[in-house]
């Protein structure tokens, strides 16, 4: 029980206010679990606030059209995040008659719900006792442990998952506080650069804290190189018009608008560049003007004081930004 007491004592003295703690509410926790993935805190914050203030309920966000959703989300990336959720938002009313099932197995039904956000769910909304195991709770255990091998492994997960919760159950903790508090120390205090464990609530039941393997753990083989891929973006405007496609043929950023764009550099001298990093290949950009409108059946004029108004892919964004649009 040293563990848990340790790690609730820390929580409690310096866990940060955040607008989705102060909810109970199964819906909010959900959002902000899939916004908080592969995003900072500060980042998604504010996306947060806005999605609960135009989707309060699951209803709204099924009865929501996904052009809406996506502009909705534009700028927090992975956009199949927030498709998941319209559907999952669909799949509840339809299953579950609107409201989360207090069940992880059940939770795990619904689109874009996996392991690790099912047991977010049910151990904040519900108070039961599962694990969230994300990377920063690797990171506390791989370290607390002295946990060596690929921390990426089911064997790894499970290692964690075993530990922390029979410690949670022993104590008779309550497993949102247990929850939140593991993911808590992984983003403040066992990050990435502490490499010692600093500060760490454990001390000297910490191997990093002791000495062992500082700077090693947890060890994540790394990762292969993308492929870089050279685009160029067509650049047309017209008496307040912009030329947009909506060919995504690519399977990049489905139902967004983009610049039209094809495959290779030209000898002409670019507008501006742009390199624009996806999780599996880069993009390596140049823009060029065009003087003609061409004709191609994915092409057309849109009103440029219209742009704020749609979804677009967010290179083409960045592009139109450092051109001042």
């Amino acid at each position: 029980m040293e563990f848990t007491n340790r790690l609730l004592n820390w929580y409690h003295e310096n866990k940060r206010v955040l607008p989705f703690r102060s909810s109970n509410d199964p819906y909010h926790i959900w959002i902000s679990e899939i916004m908080a993935q592969q995003t900072q805190i500060a980042t998604m914050i504010p996306y947060y606030e806005r999605w609960i203030l135009k989707y309060p309920t699951i209803k709204d966000l099924a009865e929501g059209q996904i052009e809406d959703i996506l502009k909705m989300w534009e700028g927090l990336g992975y956009y199949n995040r927030a498709r998941n959720l319209h559907k999952g938002a669909q799949y509840v009313m339809d299953n579950f008659g609107g409201e989360l099932p207090k069940d992880k197995k059940l939770l795990m039904e619904i689109p874009g719900i996996g392991d690790y956000t099912s047991s977010a769910i049910a151990a904040i909304a519900f108070n039961l006792p599962e694990i969230a195991v994300d990377g920063n709770v690797k990171r506390v255990m791989s370290r607390y442990l002295n946990y060596t091998e690929n921390a990426n492994t089911r064997l790894a997960h499970k290692t964690f998952e075993d530990f922390l919760k029979n410690e949670l159950i022993k104590s008779g903790a309550n497993p949102a506080d247990f929850v939140q508090a593991l993911m808590e120390l992984g983003a403040l205090v066992y990050t990435p650069s502490n490499t010692n464990c600093e500060n760490s609530p454990f001390k000297e039941m910490c191997a990093c804290y002791r000495g062992e393997n500082v700077g090693t753990i947890p060890f994540f083989p790394k990762a292969k190189k993308v492929p870089v891929y050279d685009k160029t973006v067509l650049y047309y405007i017209n008496e307040g018009f912009i030329l947009l496609s909506k060919d995504d043929e690519d399977g990049l950023m489905k139902d967004f608008y983009r610049l039209p764009q094809i495959d290779g550099h030209s000898d002409k001298e670019p507008l501006t560049t742009l390199v624009h990093k996806f999780t599996h290949l880069h993009w390596n950009i140049q823009v060029d003007i065009l003087t003609d409108l061409p004709e191609n059946e994915h092409w057309f004029l849109f009103p440029i004081k219209e742009l704020d108004t749609i979804s677009m892919v967010t290179a083409h964004r960045k592009i139109l930004n450092k051109l001042k649009y």
